[in-house]
């Protein structure tokens, strides 16, 4: 897999953010977490929310980008899991 950055777009309720400069080594808990701040979504603990990808596959927080074999421009769908929010 390529070493160099990537963009990733994280699809947070609807609304796109485009993250770019993402290393496939990074985990994807930080990954979460750059996309929330970016978004101005700070009201829930990050353990509330599910990252799943275009096939709708919850993916494991812990594991990098790498790991999931996650090109540039992938969209991610970043989501309250179920009874969150209410």
């Amino acid at each position: 897999m390529d070493e160099h950055p990537i963009e990733i777009t994280v699809i947070i309720n609807g609304q796109p953010i485009a993250l770019d400069h993402v290393a496939v080594k990074e985990v994807l808990r930080a990954v979460v977490v750059r996309a929330l701040e970016k978004s101005g979504n700070s009201g829930q603990p990050i353990d509330n929310w599910e990252l799943r990808d275009a096939n709708g596959q919850i993916l494991d927080l812990q594991k990098t980008v790498a790991d999931y074999g996650i090109i540039s421009g992938v969209k991610l769908f970043l989501n309250l899991k179920a009874g969150v929010g209410g």
